[in-house]
């Protein structure tokens, strides 16, 4: 491989023989290098290989701005995500997580940890991805030997949420909010507690995820289901209310018309939720 470009003296970009670029860490990798000669490969330590151009040139200006053992750390907790989540990530999780990861640690430094205000919503609607998120807590402690928050477990598991989804920055904030909303309705509605460890629970919040994501791009999921729907049998009478008056909320508040399709689904997951608990219905 040929050094195209010396970041710094930590991180380099190189092609290999087709033309195809990679950016390598190591520690003095760049030092006294220069374009065009071959790269030291037993100094090297990390290698990205970025396809969005975009998320390529955002990441090595981060390279230039924050110490490469950070951007190492955050290469690691993305391998740790995607092994345990068996999701596909977003590349853009590369410039956003590494960027988060440096300055939790340089507050964390100066005492001054935020708290996450959708701490229970993470630990509630994304269990999978919290889990995760408080493993790499660990990993940071064993690498830099500081012990982050549990707050900041919530704060980078809504960084993998955010890139597992794909979506534009600060959409899956709107999206837990939207989770939450619905659920109190729901709650509120049958005035029960729900469950959170049962099955129908965690797949109940699974569709809200795809359900809010639709609304947030204004996106409708029509099957073509509205001689089922209006054919709901008695026994979800209650639920079907609770479902028009999600509706008529998210009309108001979201511009967004629920089709028969998405007001079918929703109703089945309801009950599912609510069954367990008949005594309070």
């Amino acid at each position: 491989m040929l050094i195209r470009q010396i970041l710094n003296n930590n991180v380099v970009s190189v092609t290999d023989t087709k033309g195809t670029e990679f950016i390598l860490t190591g520690k003095g990798l760049g030092f006294n290098a220069q374009a065009g000669q071959d790269v030291d490969i037993a100094k090297v330590e990390k290698t990205f290989r970025l396809h969005d151009d975009r998320v390529s040139d955002r990441f090595k200006v981060l390279l230039n701005e924050i110490p490469v053992e950070v951007i190492q750390l955050t290469d690691d907790i993305i391998s740790l995500a995607r092994n345990a989540l068996g999701a596909r990530l977003s590349e853009s999780l590369y410039v956003s997580l590494a960027d988060h990861l440096y300055y939790a640690l340089e507050r964390h430094r100066e005492g001054q940890d935020i708290r996450n205000p959708l701490e229970w919503e993470v630990r509630n609607f994304y269990r999978k991805e919290y889990l995760v998120s408080r493993q790499a807590l660990a990993l940071i402690a064993s690498r830099t030997g500081q012990l982050l928050p549990d707050a900041e477990a919530c704060s980078i598991a809504l960084h993998i949420v955010n890139a597992s989804m794909n979506t534009p920055d600060g959409q899956v904030m709107e999206i837990t909010k939207l989770i939450f909303q619905i659920q109190n309705i729901v709650k509120y509605w049958f005035g029960i507690t729900a469950d959170e460890q049962s099955i129908n629970y965690q797949r109940f919040v699974t569709h809200l995820k795809f359900f809010a994501q639709r609304v947030m791009n204004g996106e409708v999921l029509d099957n073509d289901d509205e001689e089922l729907f209006s054919q709901m049998p008695e026994k979800y009478e209650k639920t079907l209310g609770c479902v028009k008056a999600i509706s008529d909320f998210i009309l108001k508040n979201y511009s967004h018309t629920m089709s028969s399709s998405e007001k079918l689904y929703l109703t089945v997951h309801i009950g599912n939720v609510v069954n367990r608990h008949k005594h309070s219905i």
